[in-house]
């Protein structure tokens, strides 16, 4: 657990501070701590952990004692990121409100924005969510799709179908607009991620 912590909050302090002018201890060490996203997430790595617990009683305190903090973590913050995901480490949540966060797996270096949700349908399942991704504001990923490694999912699209590796989506339904990412968090993943392959021709 507090690997996986430690990960997280090194990518969100690199995340801030980028200008000349925030190179500043306070900016670049203490304002991550500050922000409600961070403390969804250390809501879910907390969880994560407690059912992995093996002894019975101090695994039932534990999960009691998540039940209270997860309520007072979404009524403070409106983030809730789901105990079943199955996330890598450097998860990171920028600002606050209207995030859900329920997939069946996401990879490492994901980020996430102000109002983007990662959501299942009833009888259709979860996404799968690759390496390395990036979701920009209001977006949304709706059902059992599978995102590829280095994809970024822009502000405000809906994601209903496959997206491969490599690919940027925009729009409502979100279809590919380019096939090379662009976005600055994707040039610092946690694990060195594999190039997507350049596309054929003709394909």
């Amino acid at each position: 657990m507090f690997e996986l912590i430690r990960a997280d909050l090194d990518r969100k302090m690199r995340g801030f501070g980028v200008r000349p002018e925030d190179q500043t201890f306070f900016r670049k060490r203490i304002t991550p701590f500050l922000e409600f996203g961070t403390f969804a997430v250390l809501v879910y790595r907390f969880v994560s952990w407690a059912y992995t617990v093996k002894i019975p009683i101090i695994r039932q305190i534990l999960i009691t004692l998540y039940l209270f903090i997860n309520v007072f973590s979404m009524a403070s913050t409106g983030i809730h990121i789901a105990r079943e995901n199955k996330s890598g480490p450097v998860f990171v949540i920028h600002n606050f409100s209207g995030i859900l966060v329920l997939a069946k797996e996401i990879g490492h270096s994901c980020t996430l924005n102000q109002g983007a949700s990662i959501m299942n349908v009833r009888g259709v399942g979860r996404a799968t969510i690759g390496n390395n991704c990036y979701f920009g504001a209001g977006c949304k990923v709706v059902g059992a799709v599978t995102i590829g490694d280095n994809v970024v999912v822009s502000v405000n699209s809906v994601v209903v179908t496959d997206v491969p590796s490599g690919a940027t989506v925009f729009g409502v339904p979100a279809r590919v607009i380019s096939r090379e990412a662009t976005s600055a968090y994707l040039k610092n993943p946690v694990v060195p991620v594999t190039p997507a392959a350049p596309a054929k021709a003709g394909s």
